[in-house]
């Protein structure tokens, strides 16, 4: 069962706005100054919050990254034709689940033994 072409726009046009949305947040980031490398002069507290709030700050960062990477292949996919193609087994991913979670590369079974695989990955390291 293919996707129909207005859910598909509906799609694409969640992944533009997600892509503004990151766009705006890493403007803003970027207009904050970093007082992480040269902190004015404070306490010892005041100066760890600042280096937590650094650290959360490259790790959200770091997801809109991540984020933004993910948005952009989904539309890529969109140009080329292979939107809503499972990457692992090669099956259609339902549309309702490219409706919540648009920039999803794989069907709901190939995820979850994705998180399966990784989280014995993350078990076996310790």
């Amino acid at each position: 069962m293919s996707m129909d072409g207005k859910t598909l726009e509906q799609i694409r046009e969640t992944l533009l706005e997600r892509r503004k949305r990151i766009d705006r947040l890493a403007e803003r980031a970027a207009e904050e100054p970093d007082t992480t490398i040269n902190p004015p002069p404070a306490e010892i507290i005041d100066i760890a919050q600042g280096l937590e709030q650094g650290d959360r700050d490259a790790k959200l960062h770091e997801q809109g990254r991540q984020e933004l990477l993910a948005v952009e292949r989904a539309l890529s996919k969109m140009s080329t034709g292979h939107f809503g193609i499972c990457e692992d087994c090669g099956e259609e991913i339902p549309a309702r689940r490219l409706s919540v979670l648009p920039q999803a590369r794989l069907c709901a079974n190939c995820q979850a033994f994705e998180e399966k695989r990784n989280f014995r990955r993350m078990t076996a390291a310790r």
